[in-house]
């Protein structure tokens, strides 16, 4: 007879396989790094317009 695994040990075994902590904190540096750089080109194109607008009118 084998001995019945224990419940908690399993269950903290496959969270940590599937779900790595290093993993989410690279996922969210790429995340706030693609943000960040996302709003810089937003807000260089929103002056490039305003100022043609400004150039038009």
């Amino acid at each position: 007879m084998s001995p019945e695994p224990v419940p908690s040990m399993g269950r903290e075994v496959r969270k940590a396989r599937r779900f790595p902590s290093s993993i989410w904190q690279r996922r969210i540096v790429m995340l706030k790094f693609l943000g960040g750089t996302i709003g810089v080109i937003f807000l260089i194109g929103l002056a490039v317009v305003v100022l043609l607008l400004m150039l038009i009118f």
